[in-house]
């Protein structure tokens, strides 16, 4: 029915409209990572800097905030229009978590201009 990921951060849904808000949200985000690194506590993503893609990590981040407060998120603009990293951490089991929602929806998808 739903991915794996709905279960795998902290908090689940029982309502299958906000799970859905969730899947949207996240395939449509992080089909673009080019790089992933791991940091303490949790991951950093690597995107390319465009206007369409930072409105999607505000949406994100947005959400997830809302529903899973033990997160923390951190956006880092690279120089010269350098590249931007999502910056996810959480305890020691969410970090993998975090890892598992990530490679459950990458797809390697050149980024939106």
């Amino acid at each position: 029915m739903y991915s794996s990921f709905h279960q795998s951060l902290v908090t689940q849904f029982p309502d299958p409209a906000l799970a859905l808000r969730r899947e949207m949200l996240v395939t449509s985000l992080f089909k673009y990572v080019a790089d992933i690194q791991e940091i303490e506590e949790g991951y950093a993503f690597k995107l390319r800097r465009s206007e369409l893609l930072i409105r999607r990590i505000a949406d994100y981040i947005v959400f997830e905030g809302q529903h899973s407060p033990k997160l923390t998120f951190t956006l880092v603009a690279e120089s010269n229009e350098g590249p931007l990293w999502l910056q996810v951490r959480g305890s020691e089991s969410e970090k993998e978590h975090i890892r598992a929602a990530y490679t459950t929806h990458q797809m390697c998808v050149s980024p939106p201009a």
